[in-house]
């Protein structure tokens, strides 16, 4: 007869396992530390240290959900629903990832159609096609934001929302906008990929439309290497991005519950942040406000010193309190004292650029969407374009939006650093200065 089972009272078989490494250790810890430029000694004493203490390190749990210690990305969309000023705000893994949940949540798809700038880095306008929806680009101003009067003439029964891209740190105008999407009653989304911590007459840029989208990728005003955040005033709007986040029905009050409406079931995709980039997010986030600041000081000081002669202006502030300030954007004249002055601001040690020293392609400008302008599909069936009839399509091409190219032909892009001083502004604007001289 066999031994008496536990079940029945008898001893257990299996009195204890482990205590055994977790999955990430110490190992890994290191190749974090290396990341950073520890002079030689240092990183030899802090890995001799780590390496000695390995048997009381515990790693981290870098899933958020399921998470037995407190998560850095919830912590991260708490700070950042504070920081914007809105009651619901989702982390994803990037901007592009943002723009998609959020058309999905407004249930955008198959032959609708959604209005993008012609200048915007390509992935706003390609979301949209990734939505099997059709991009429809409109012309920018001098704001180098959207026209709001391009976009009312590009307005059809088909329109299901415009997407406004706050562009180089710059808040776009959002009143205009606004009416337009309330007038026909469609949603305004807002791309504050490269401006957040911006403002519009007093209200956060990601607070003002139906939904905002915000990139945390390395090149951003506050980064986490990579990740983005949805954020949005609408309970139900965040319930559909969360679901559509992590392959979709998960995150309801009872996940195994009936629909409570319909739109709330749905297959969907999986863009998740992990808590390493969480937790980077989150110290951005803290830093925020210094770090808007920084960059808002700097252009002023700039910009105040400039003393701009005949014929060459400022890019038209939509709302100039609101400016983060990561650009001062300079018109001339023409496309060849615009390539000159470009020149010579570089040549003065300025850090100027614009569309004429790009050494690649130039994604921001819609004259470079290829997979757009030659209406690609990713499979046979030719979504998004096949979703209405050719003759309805937009007429893409080239010259399209002929004030875009004639605006950005002109433009003197001059880059900002948040950590400017008093005196790198005032050698910066001298060497503006004395180039815009000679025009």
């Amino acid at each position: 007869m066999g031994k008496q089972l536990a079940i029945e009272g008898g001893a257990k078989a299996v009195k204890q396992t482990g205590p055994y490494p977790t999955k990430i250790h110490v190992d890994e810890l290191l190749e974090l530390l290396d990341l950073w430029e520890f002079p030689a000694a240092t990183r030899k004493t802090l890995a001799t240290a780590i390496r000695k203490s390995a048997k009381a390190i515990k790693g981290p749990h870098l899933f958020r959900y399921y998470n037995p210690r407190p998560s850095k990305v919830e912590a991260a969309e708490k700070a950042f629903s504070n920081f914007i000023g809105v009651p619901y705000c989702l982390a994803v893994n990037s901007c592009t990832s943002a723009l998609i949940a959020a058309m999905r949540a407004l249930g955008i798809g198959m032959g609708d159609e959604v209005i993008v700038p012609a200048y915007t880095f390509f992935a706003t306008a390609a979301t949209v096609g990734a939505c099997n929806a059709i991009p429809v680009i409109a012309d920018v101003d001098d704001t180098l934001t959207l026209d709001p009067k391009d976009v009312a003439r590009r307005i059809t029964p088909r329109t299901k929302a415009i997407i406004v891209v706050h562009m180089l740190g710059l808040p776009a105008q959002m009143a205009e906008l606004k009416a337009l999407a309330d007038k026909h009653k469609i949603a305004l989304i807002e791309d504050v990929a490269q401006a957040a911590g911006g403002s519009y007459r007093g209200k956060m840029l990601g607070s003002i439309g139906t939904i905002g989208c915000f990139s945390f990728d390395y090149y951003k005003i506050l980064n986490s290497g990579e990740g983005g955040f949805v954020t949005t005033h609408d309970e139900w709007l965040h319930t559909r991005a969360q679901s559509w986040h992590d392959c979709a029905a998960c995150w309801r009050p009872n996940r195994f519950a009936s629909e409570r409406r319909e739109g709330e079931l749905f297959c969907g995709e999986n863009y998740r942040m992990s808590e390493l980039q969480g937790a980077v997010a989150l110290a951005q986030i803290r830093k925020a406000n210094m770090i808007v600041r920084g960059y808002r000081t700097a252009f002023r000081r700039i910009m105040n010193a400039l003393d701009l002669p005949s014929g060459v202006k400022f890019q038209r502030l939509a709302d100039p309190d609101g400016v983060v300030g990561t650009t001062l954007v300079i018109f001339m004249p023409n496309v060849e004292k615009t390539k000159w002055a470009t020149k010579a601001m570089q040549a003065e040690g300025v850090p100027a650029g614009g569309i004429y020293d790009a050494k690649i392609k130039n994604w921001h400008i819609y004259s470079y969407w290829d997979h757009i302008m030659e209406q690609k599909a990713v499979a046979p069936d030719g979504l998004p374009w096949s979703g209405v009839k050719k003759s309805e399509l937009p007429a893409y091409a080239p010259d399209m939006c002929p004030r875009t190219l004639d605006y950005l032909g002109r433009s003197v892009i001059i880059g900002i650093n948040s950590n400017y001083t008093a005196a790198d502004c005032r050698s910066i604007a001298e060497g503006i200065n004395k180039v815009l001289a000679k025009v």
